[in-house]
């Protein structure tokens, strides 16, 4: 099993998706995407989630309400 590595910041991940700051913000409080807080209390995400983001995007498009990270 690989390591997750925490890099992104939620601007990262934001532009990465292509949406804005306050979406990703709103997923990591849901429990919808993998982060942890920096020793400064930003939240860092583990690298590549861009498009786990625009997948939940797409569901919730469709109505559909995205499950819980695990």
């Amino acid at each position: 099993m690989q390591e997750q590595i925490y890099r992104d910041t939620s601007g990262k991940l934001a532009r990465d998706a292509a949406t804005a700051t306050q979406t990703i913000i709103k997923y990591a409080n849901l429990g919808l995407l993998d982060c942890i807080r920096s020793s400064d209390g930003r939240r860092l995400f583990a690298a590549g989630q861009a498009e786990k983001v625009k997948a939940i995007l797409n569901e919730r498009t469709r109505g559909r309400r995205p499950q819980v990270a695990a």
